[in-house]
């Protein structure tokens, strides 16, 4: 066990007073879990392209238990107006601007376990039950998902009842500083009954001298036609550092919709599962992520098709400067019994600079009939002939370079529903866009 998981796991709380019994018991499994274990090395197949070395040497440690918040801190500027923002310091809700709409429900989790929450235990106990079979062998690269079970406290619980249209809401993660990096776990649970509708925002954005680490897990349950757009947005840092693992189970007919832009941070992970459980459900996950320095971002993004009818559709795009480097895994696993699925892959990224890498890898196994199935990777540099032909038209060569460039990675926001968010987002990629060496 490494020097920085030796130190996380002695200072793991005390569970033995945790109430109720469930929850105390979840939390012991996962702190023997990571005592055991620790956090994940190379060695481990998810995580071999993606060392925690960054992570060992800023003395990270986790904070004391929670108190009273500052009543203040660092709050970036919101992308976009919603209904309802909460602004999120240490995994805690700091402020709130607006008022959830009639069938919506927002509350600290904390507070969501002493009143018992319906569907908020099952949800919690599904996270050790929802990973692949051949990663839930495997333990040791599960740490982070153990460290923030064993740590279960902060974080919010979004309910929307049945048939509510709950619009937008907003998160705005930030994280304190203090003299050394700390090390700060939350836990997001999303429950949305038959036919209803969620858009969530959810925005990382620290101050630029943040070395802290978080390690972020959103769990969600969707119900039968229900509807969850989730956007993710995070510009860290460059010694920050992001983790986060998401879980949604879909029922039938439900769809899910990820929007996932990286434009920042030191080390950035993100794990996407989504579970096909019902007849005709829909999955899409997008992403865009640009790198440049010494920056790490890793996508691992999973699709398991449990149930016929079901269509799942990946589109990722990347571009990596300097000496940066992005990993990208996708998988789809289509069961037996889920004939008439409809699964399509598709990653394409850009080399800016010799020392950049690129690291991608598309999966897919079909165990069932009538299918219909795709998947395709790249990494390569831009089309000389069309930065020629820019150039003919009187554009400098910076300037086509960064038009390609740009017209590539706006595939991905122009997806989004909102354009203006969309602009929005387009305008802070090209404000940070990677330059060709």
């Amino acid at each position: 066990m490494s020097e920085l998981s030796a130190r996380l796991a002695a200072a793991l709380p005390d569970n033995s007073v945790v109430r109720p019994e469930w929850l105390r018991s979840l939390r012991e499994t996962a702190a023997e879990q990571f005592r055991a274990y620790g956090l994940p090395t190379r060695r481990n197949e998810a995580w071999k392209y993606t060392a925690l070395g960054t992570l060992e040497r800023t003395g990270l440690h986790l904070p004391t238990a929670p108190g009273s918040l500052p009543s203040d801190g660092f709050t970036a500027s919101p992308l976009a107006e919603s209904g309802l923002q909460l602004n999120m310091l240490d995994g805690q809700i700091l402020a709130q601007t607006g008022d959830p709409p009639r069938g919506l429900s927002v509350l600290p989790l904390a507070d969501a376990l002493y009143f018992g929450v319906h569907g908020l235990q099952t949800l919690l106990e599904s996270l050790a039950d929802s990973s692949p079979k051949t990663l839930a062998k495997n333990l040791a690269g599960q740490g982070f998902s153990a460290l923030n079970s064993a740590t279960l406290e902060a974080g919010i619980v979004i309910h929307a009842a049945a048939g509510t249209d709950a619009g937008r809401l907003a998160l705005l993660w930030s994280t304190a500083q203090a003299e050394k990096p700390l090390w700060f776990n939350a836990r997001v649970c999303v429950i949305l009954e038959a036919g209803a509708k969620l858009e969530l925002l959810e925005q990382f954005q620290d101050s630029d001298d943040n070395a802290n680490t978080s390690n972020i897990i959103l769990q969600a349950s969707v119900g039968e036609n229900a509807e969850f757009c989730h956007i993710r947005f995070q510009q860290e840092s460059d010694n920050a550092a992001l983790i986060t693992r998401t879980e949604v189970a879909q029922h039938a007919g439900s769809a899910y919709t990820y929007y996932g832009f990286d434009l920042g941070g030191g080390l950035v992970r993100h794990d996407l599962h989504a579970a096909l459980l019902g007849r005709g459900a829909k999955t899409a996950l997008n992403g865009a992520y640009l790198l440049d320095g010494n920056r790490h971002v890793d996508n691992h993004a999973r699709v398991d098709h449990h149930a016929p009818g079901g269509t799942s559709h990946q589109y990722f795009r990347g571009v990596a400067g300097g000496s940066g480097r992005a990993v990208f895994n996708t998988a789809v696993y289509v069961h037996p019994g889920a004939d008439g699925t409809e699964a399509r892959q598709s990653n394409a990224n850009i080399l800016l600079s010799a020392r950049a890498e690129i690291d991608t890898k598309p999966e897919l196994e079909i165990y069932a009939d009538e299918v219909i199935a795709s998947h395709g990777a790249t990494v390569g540099q831009l089309d000389e002939t069309a930065v020629f032909y820019l150039r003919s038209r009187g554009l400098s060569e910076q300037q086509a370079r960064q038009l390609l460039t740009m017209a590539f990675c706006r595939s991905v926001s122009d997806k989004l529903p909102d354009q203006v968010l969309g602009e929005v987002i387009a305008q802070r990629m090209l404000d940070v866009m990677p330059q060709a060496e």
